[in-house]
């Protein structure tokens, strides 16, 4: 079962971005099967040590194409990566100081972040990024 079903609607046009986007979706699914096998607290720091890594690599991908493409809703939609940013930072302090922060908490945040962003904050460059020839 994956708590992160990539969807059609998700497509933001451009597949360096989409196929990025899925990779985030794995992760999120990686962390509920080890949930649903018992195993979450054992993995967890490993997937999100991942996650961290890759939604920086995925965050300036997106900013490289802001600055390029002189997207006008840029500092705001970095501002929402660094919070992102700034989350996982935290959960991944905590679970290291075992402050009893469990899987289904960090699992909660991630999956509804991740689907909110790419429904509202992605999709509203999609059409900036087509007319600038990002594909």
């Amino acid at each position: 079962m994956q708590i992160a079903i990539w969807k059609p609607e998700y497509s933001v046009g451009v597949k360096s971005i989409d196929e990025d986007h899925q990779k985030l979706f794995d992760l999120l699914n990686q962390l509920f099967e080890s949930m649903t096998k018992g195993k979450g607290k054992e993995i967890i720091n490993d997937i999100i040590s991942e996650l961290e890594r890759y939604a920086v690599f995925h965050f300036g991908r997106e900013e490289s194409y802001f600055r390029v493409t002189n997207y006008p809703f840029a500092l705001q939609h970095i501002k929402e990566h660094q919070y992102f940013k700034q989350k996982v930072a935290e959960l991944k302090k905590d679970v290291a100081l075992n402050k009893g922060m469990v899987a289904p908490d960090v699992l909660g945040f991630l999956s509804d972040w991740l689907k909110n962003h790419i429904a509202k904050s992605d999709k509203a460059y999609e059409d900036h990024l087509k007319k600038h020839a990002v594909i």
